[in-house]
């Protein structure tokens, strides 16, 4: 289940409803983001992000229908303008239906760093709309399968292996489809061998 809201001025009454953002300022979940989970990671890819200043997607945990504030999960930066697939990486595997709140932050102190939190919240403060902090709900989907990188071995092969022949018993063997590696035609690929003539076409130096 996926949404879109924004929530009152103050944090804590994010569920209380609020103006919708602007289409210059929003968080878009749709069906087309995409959630994965990999060693114990997930991964929240928004394909859409707009913002009018540089700033942050912070992902906060939800209580009792209420973000969780000042604390969050992750973020990652967003420039100003159209963001498209941003993916924030949460350093927890979360269980299904588990709910979340993507929030958008401001850069206000200029160093690059997301410096909002326990005792920092004057810094990098939520973008607010119509009053209201531009925020998007969501809930992790059941179905995500646990990755690990070692699942990708053998996805991929080596280059040795892509060299090798595909009947071991005839190192020689080409599929029907595979061309034959010819070898040079002098006459054709504008080669001269030793001792042929070149009708008198030669070096600038020749005959000095």
């Amino acid at each position: 289940m996926l949404k879109i809201f924004t929530g009152a001025a103050a944090l804590t009454a994010l569920m209380a409803g609020g103006a919708m953002a602007q289409d210059d300022t929003m968080i878009m979940v749709d069906d087309t983001m995409q959630m994965s989970m990999m060693d114990g990671q997930t991964n929240v890819t928004f394909p859409r992000i707009a913002t009018r200043q540089d700033g942050y997607i912070v992902l906060h945990a939800v209580d009792d229908g209420a973000p969780v504030v000042p604390e969050s999960l992750a973020h990652t930066m967003v420039m100003a303008g159209e963001n498209a697939d941003v993916t924030v990486t949460i350093p927890a595997a979360l269980a299904a239906g588990t709910e979340l709140v993507a929030m958008l932050h401001v850069e206000s102190n200029g160093n690059g760093v997301y410096d909002f939190g326990p005792g920092m919240t004057d810094v990098d403060t939520p973008v607010m709309a119509n009053g209201a902090p531009v925020t998007a709900m969501f809930t992790v989907p059941e179905g995500l399968v646990m990755h690990s990188a070692d699942d990708m071995d053998g996805m991929v092969a080596s280059p040795e292996a892509r060299a090798e022949s595909d009947d071991a018993e005839d190192p020689d063997y080409r599929d029907s489809n595979e061309r034959t590696l010819q070898p040079n035609d002098t006459e054709t690929e504008g080669f001269i061998e030793e001792g042929e003539d070149t009708d008198g076409a030669g070096d600038e130096d020749d005959g000095q």
